[in-house]
Formats: structure tokens, C-alpha cells, sequence
């Protein structure tokens, strides 16, 4: 189809055709230190996600606030360089990767950072688990979820002004390649704007409970261990599929509000600890939650694993552990980890079932429930 000069274009951005597509194959491409300018831009934006309720108490100080704490939890898995290892997802390592994620050494100072509070509401609305031992309470698994869903908000928001900016990735680039990358950009836009839409709603009814002084409108599964987990997380996650490889609710529907899970792994005085927390009205997740439950506790480590790697960009994770599996088992980790990340391939759903692969060894000494 050929369009007139004056005529929408054919991408959905709204201009008109001369505007924006109109010789695109001729234009200048981006360049590599263009998309560093813009990623790191995008990833120092500054704000405090708290309420608005509370946002007379900020102070002017944003911190680089650790959804996965340094001292306690980074520091327990961590190399003698002070090393974990992680994911480091920006416009450049994408461009470097060829669209793929490798395992790579952070330092612990940068690991799971977002600069998404104030000193004195990092200090107040955390520190009941970052400075006090973990002790199961409400208080404390409150803490972990708020944390992950406002760390998520923050990078949903920022995945936003991402998309923005791939928007130009097809400059210099024939009409194929123009086509496939503007399919791909609109339709991570709108995933990005349903996640934000979900998350507002989510942290809506925490923000009304952090606000009140409550938190028993939310149900908490936590594993124990003598030790500390060889994987660390902060995330949330609206679970498709359970670990028995059963569709229970479809994202495709925007219309509909997911119930969505939040996970953190982290140590806490030299022990080890899993957190999942959700609302109780939210009976999806409560199933989902059953089934991992189900699985043989011998097994529970390795399903946890697939877990965290097929559905958390936040993970972080010992180098001893990682250099310690098996060649399959670095294999399935990074299957996991580019699983779902485009939207033209097919959807798996077995990807939590259990395919014999080992992940090592991690004990589960105690399960403790709260609020179900």
C-alpha cells in the first residue's frame, strides 16, 4: 500500500508519513553511544513511590534503594571481589547481544538498585528488614512486597520511554526490517501500559493499607534454610501457568485485572529465606501457590529455579553456584531466562513442569504460611 505524503503512517506513531517513515531506509541509524545516552537517561530517572499521602515527608535525597539487600543478602553469595552474578539489561548489552542476556559479574553496590525512594522512606519503609533479623511477621513480608511492586512500577514506567526510543531503531534499515521492529514496538507498548495499568491497581491497595497501618489483606508463603540461597530475587509476577503446566489466566484479555504474585529470596543472618506474598482475594495466585506446594520437597529448590529465571529480570545469583552446574543445567538457565521475551515466538507453557534438569542443592528446612 502506498500512502500520501499528508496520510497517518502506516507505524501507528500519529504522525504523518513525511514526518516519520518516509525515507526511513535513508536516514542515519542509531548509533551505539546514542543508545547509551538514552538508556542511561532513562535508568537514573529519579522519583519516591510512595503514596501521594505520605510525599510531604520526602526528603530531596533519591537513593540508589537494593530491592535485594547488599549488606545482608549480596554480600552472603557473593565473590572475594565482591562479585555476584547478574543480568545487566540496558539499550547497549541488548545491541551488544544481539537481542540475548548472558550472566555476567555486578558488584554488589550496583545489584538490584533503582532510584526509586528517598533516603527517609527507604529508611523507614525497610528497615525492618534490612536492619532487624527476619522473623516471618507481617510487618516484614509487607515490607519485601511493597518493595517489589514499586522496584516493578519503576521499571515498567522507564520500559515505557524504552519503547519510545525504539521507535527510531529502524532508521537506516529496509522496509522488512522497518515493519518487524514497529510490530515489535507496539506491541511491547502495549504490554507496558497494561503492566503499569495492572501495577497501579496493585500498589493502590497497598499503598491504602501501608497508609492505615495494616497489613493483613495480604497472604505469605515463606521457605526456610539454614543457609542463604544461591539465587537472590525482588520481583512480581501475574502467573499464566502453574508448575504443573496448566494455563490459569490469560494476559492476552487487557480488559480483565491479572492477580498477580510478589517473590523476594534473600539471607537474613546468615539463614536463607523465600517470601511469595499476594492478596487474599486474589484465588488465582492462592492455586498457583498450591501447586508449587505440591511439589516434592526434594524437588521444591529446582522449581523455584525455574521460577525465578524464567520470570525475573531482578535475579541475582553466587558465581560458585553458577560455575558449579552442569553444562544442560547453564543451558536451561539461559533458555529460561530469554523465555518470553518475544512476542513472535510461541508461548511455553511447560516451562515450570519439571524436565529432570538439577539445579543443585539448596534445603528447605521450613514452611511457614501467613494469612492462608
Amino acid at each position: 500500500m502506498k500512502l500520501g505524503r499528508n496520510e497517518k503512517c502506516w507505524c501507528g506513531s500519529g504522525l504523518k508519513f513525511k514526518r516519520c517513515h518516509l525515507n526511513r531506509d535513508e536516514q542515519e541509524a542509531i548509533s551505539k553511544s546514542e543508545a547509551i545516552k538514552a538508556s542511561n537517561k532513562i535508568n537514573s530517572r529519579e522519583c519516591c513511590m510512595i503514596p501521594s499521602e505520605l510525599s510531604h515527608e520526602c526528603t530531596n535525597k533519591i537513593i540508589n534503594a537494593h530491592t535485594v539487600s547488599k549488606s545482608g543478602s549480596l554480600a552472603a553469595i557473593a565473590d572475594n571481589t565482591n562479585h555476584v552474578m547478574g543480568l545487566k539489561i540496558s539499550l547497549p548489552n541488548l545491541l551488544k547481544g544481539r537481542g540475548k542476556l548472558r550472566p555476567e559479574p555486578v558488584g554488589i553496590n550496583q545489584a538490584s538498585t533503582f532510584k526509586g525512594f528517598c533516603s527517609y522512606h527507604d529508611n523507614s519503609l525497610f528497615s525492618c528488614v534490612e536492619d532487624q533479623e527476619f522473623v516471618c511477621s507481617e510487618e516484614q513480608c509487607f515490607a519485601l512486597a511493597y518493595r517489589s511492586v514499586a522496584k516493578e512500577m519503576y521499571a515498567k514506567q522507564n520500559s515505557t520511554e524504552v519503547n519510545d526510543f525504539l521507535r527510531d531503531a529502524d532508521k537506516g534499515k529496509g522496509s522488512f526490517n522497518q515493519f518487524t521492529i514497529q510490530q515489535f514496538v507496539t506491541l511491547n507498548g502495549l504490554g507496558a501500559a497494561a503492566a503499569v495499568k495492572d501495577l497501579s491497581m496493585l500498589k493502590g491497595e497497598l499503598d491504602k493499607q501501608l497508609i492505615g497501618g495494616k497489613s493483613s489483606e495480604l497472604c505469605h508463603l515463606v521457605f526456610q534454610s539454614d543457609t542463604p540461597p544461591p539465587v537472590m530475587v525482588s520481583s512480581i509476577l501475574a502467573p499464566t501457568i502453574d508448575f504443573n503446566g496448566n494455563t490459569i489466566q490469560d494476559l492476552g484479555d487487557l480488559s480483565v485485572v491479572p492477580d498477580q504474585v510478589c517473590f523476594n529470596s534473600f539471607a537474613s543472618d546468615g539463614k536463607g529465606y523465600v517470601v511469595f506474598s499476594w492478596l487474599k482475594s486474589a484465588e488465582i495466585s492462592t492455586d498457583f501457590i498450591n501447586t508449587l506446594l505440591a511439589v516434592e520437597p526434594s524437588k521444591q529448590f529446582h522449581a523455584l529455579v525455574r521460577f525465578f529465571f524464567g520470570y525475573a529480570e531482578n535475579t541475582f545469583f553466587s558465581k560458585n553456584w553458577w560455575q558449579g552446574l552442569s553444562k544442560i543445567a547453564q543451558s536451561k538457565v539461559q533458555s529460561l531466562i530469554m523465555s518470553g521475551a518475544s512476542p513472535f515466538e510461541a508461548y511455553s507453557t511447560d516451562k515450570l513442569v519439571d524436565d529432570g534438569t538439577d539445579f543443585g542443592f539448596w534445603e528447605i528446612t521450613n514452611i511457614q504460611r501467613l494469612n492462608f
